[in-house]
């Protein structure tokens, strides 16, 4: 013992303190130390226990990852929906852009700058991976398509595209914005 009453013992003691503990020790008459084997079913109850243990913390540990993963995925769509948002009145201001554009060169004015920032907006959705819809001459799609007129037109298919009224926008393979358009419709003769 030490100076202020704490027992200070090294690690070989204690280690010895536990084998003595673990193990009996009987003298043989050849004057050898002899170890007697531990009782088998006592180690094997702790280490069921310890396996037991182990299991529900793995359980647990599975859980908590499933939950994380679930969490993660909450926060990534709820980031993409708003991005989404911000995204949908961003092309709002650039349809807007190419109806001036439309309007200012039917007037024949010079569009040179409108078309510069046009392109930087284009490049913009680009790289937000906001793609237009195909529409003109592609067979009707209610994925990607919305009718707001049908015209009677014996040219085509019927169910053919044959104009876009607005265009339509996809982002992340998800619809984000359907195309308005107008499809053809075969004429009945009576």
């Amino acid at each position: 013992m030490s100076e202020n009453g704490k027992d200070e013992t090294s690690p070989n003691e204690s280690q010895e303190n536990v084998e003595q503990s673990d193990y009996s020790f009987n003298n043989n008459n050849d004057g050898k130390k002899k170890i007697k084997n531990p009782q088998p079913a006592h180690y094997q109850q702790k280490i069921d226990v310890l396996n037991d243990l182990l299991e529900k913390e793995k359980q647990k540990s599975l859980r908590l990852l499933a939950d994380y993963q679930n969490l993660e995925k909450q926060i990534f769509d709820r980031i993409n929906t708003r991005g989404d948002k911000i995204i949908l009145d961003f092309l709002t201001v650039y349809e807007d852009f190419i109806r001036a554009k439309y309007a200012y060169e039917k007037e024949g004015e010079n569009v040179d700058n409108l078309n510069g920032i046009i392109k930087n907006m284009e490049s913009i959705l680009g790289n937000y991976n906001v793609k237009t819809i195909e529409t003109e001459g592609k067979k009707f799609d209610p994925k990607f398509h919305e009718v707001v007129q049908e015209i009677e037109d014996n040219d085509h298919e019927e169910g053919i595209i044959v104009k876009e009224i607005a265009k339509g926008y996809i982002i992340r393979d998800e619809v984000m914005k359907y195309s308005k358009v107008c499809v053809s419709k075969k004429i009945i003769k009576e």
